[in-house]
């Protein structure tokens, strides 16, 4: 079974790709999205190969949680703007915002 911090380094890593692809589409997003697939897939590795570390104070699975959150609420502004994508968005947004509270209180965790 992966550990909190595992299952959160996969997810930054999916939501980079997502990211990605995003940009990749939709020209005037490029920018942002690329800078944003970036952070997540810097956070990812950072993760799962130091899931107690710290950076500059804040530890690593502090981070991670705040990134979840952060692309969980994005998911939601998707769902809210594109009906035929609403449930899967809404759904990814609930996973990532339980994974980020989970990884944030205990990154060493394992789903039960």
């Amino acid at each position: 079974m992966p550990t909190h911090a595992e299952l959160t380094g996969k997810l930054l890593i999916d939501a980079a790709a997502f990211f990605r692809t995003l940009g990749s589409q939709n020209e005037s997003l490029s920018a942002q999205m690329n800078e944003n697939a970036t952070v997540f897939e810097q956070m990812g590795d950072l993760i799962i190969n130091d899931p107690e570390g710290n950076l500059e104070g804040t530890t690593h699975a502090q981070l991670a949680g705040r990134l979840l959150k952060d692309a969980a609420g994005f998911f939601r502004t998707l769902a809210e703007q594109n009906e035929p994508i609403k449930d899967q968005m809404n759904e990814n947004a609930n996973v990532y915002d339980q994974i980020g509270d989970l990884v944030s209180q205990d990154p060493l965790g394992i789903l039960d």
